[in-house]
């Protein structure tokens, strides 16, 4: 049964009055450009400042890399994405397990979906965020040499019919995090962004595996 669509966001869009998108503007271009698949004509301008705030890990744990050479180490090596220094690695989901099918990549693992920031001198974890199946995160890059950003998804119903694209932008100095959000599209929407997203995970596994 279809169900419909939530009620949209309400309030002006950043709309290139957000200082700390101008700021990093050229470095998120990238995960609103996956988004378009989903919603044409989407920029990062098309989003909704949901909240600025502190953060605070949920948990911090010793870090164990993952056996060399196995699926979850190569997942690790396309997810993991180091800082400019090397210091800080943004793993952005622990719990997605990519192997290689013929052409494509499989994705699967864990119904969970968990981002998390590893700190090479300590060996220390810190999970940022925690979800169920009920969103996921999905894209990460560095924004400088401690601000970091992470781009995802939310459910916006409860029967998974509605998707809600999110992106998080955290700074290390200050321990601050802005977080945005997108319209709400439909799942058909969604999977032709999630076929995009395939296509950028299978460019860094290429990546990876060649060097």
């Amino acid at each position: 049964m279809s169900h419909p669509s939530p009620l949209q966001p309400a309030g002006p869009q950043t709309a290139g009055r957000d200082s700390l998108l101008n700021r990093y503007r050229s470095r998120l271009v990238e995960w609103a450009g996956l988004w378009a698949a989903a919603q044409p004509g989407f920029a990062l301008d098309s989003t909704w400042l949901v909240a600025r705030r502190r953060w605070s890990p949920l948990l911090t744990r010793e870090f164990e890399p993952p056996q060399k050479e196995s699926p979850d180490d190569v997942t690790f090596a396309v997810l993991g994405i180091h800082s400019p220094s090397h210091r800080y690695t943004l793993n952005v989901d622990g719990y997605l397990l990519i192997e290689l099918a013929g052409d494509t990549l499989e994705v699967g693992g864990d119904p969970e979906s968990a981002c998390s920031l590893i700190d090479a001198r300590t060996r220390r974890e810190a999970v940022l965020q925690l979800t169920g199946t009920m969103g996921a995160f999905q894209w990460g890059t560095w924004l400088a040499a401690d601000v970091f950003a992470i781009g995802g998804y939310t459910d916006a119903d409860a029967y998974g019919q509605w998707k809600q694209a999110r992106l998080w932008v955290y700074a290390i100095a200050d321990s601050s995090v802005s977080e945005y959000e997108s319209r709400i599209v439909s799942e058909p929407d969604y999977e032709r962004y999630v076929r995009v997203w395939h296509r950028w995970l299978l460019e860094r596994y290429r990546a990876v595996t060649r060097s």
